[in-house]
């Protein structure tokens, strides 16, 4: 009997271990490409923090620079200006925008990690895929990947 409860305690360390370091690995992933993503703005305009805000100063318009996570091979749908779901293999998430994008300031909305194509619904039958080329709701919704092209193309 002491020593399946050994081997259970024993199992258990080693679960959390790898919690622990997936959830350490996804962290500094994320924290790299917003470090990254943060260079980029600095090198085609002004970038600042300020009042717990990302701004983006580019051809004499400010933009506020928003961070979504939406995990790697995860979904994201814009179904309105308010509710966004996130939808992976197992679940669906259906999430309130009101606070993310309270502010009065046009949007640049980066969505990492994932690279999947990210949709919203035009009514209740019309799905499109978003393309960082055009704006909508006042904010232009990118794949981290894309901003450089959106930077590079001139859209802003």
């Amino acid at each position: 009997m002491p020593t399946e409860i050994i081997l259970i305690i024993i199992l258990a360390f080693v679960i959390l271990v790898i919690i622990g370091y997936v959830s350490f690995h996804q962290k500094k992933k994320s924290e790299e490409i917003k470090e990254k993503t943060i260079e980029l703005l600095k090198t085609r305009g002004e970038f600042s923090h300020e009042h717990k805000k990302n701004l983006f100063k580019i051809n004499d318009k400010i933009y506020q620079v928003l961070f979504f996570y939406v995990p790697t091979n995860a979904e994201l749908t814009i179904n309105s200006r308010k509710i966004w779901e996130v939808r992976d293999a197992s679940k669906s998430n259906l999430i309130d925008q009101t606070h993310f994008l309270k502010s009065d300031y046009p949007k640049i909305v980066i969505v990492y990690p994932t690279t999947v194509k990210i949709k919203r619904y035009l009514n209740e039958n019309e799905l499109e895929f978003v393309s960082y080329k055009k704006s909508f709701y006042d904010m232009y919704v990118i794949r981290h990947f894309e901003l450089s092209e959106l930077l590079s193309e001139d859209i802003l």
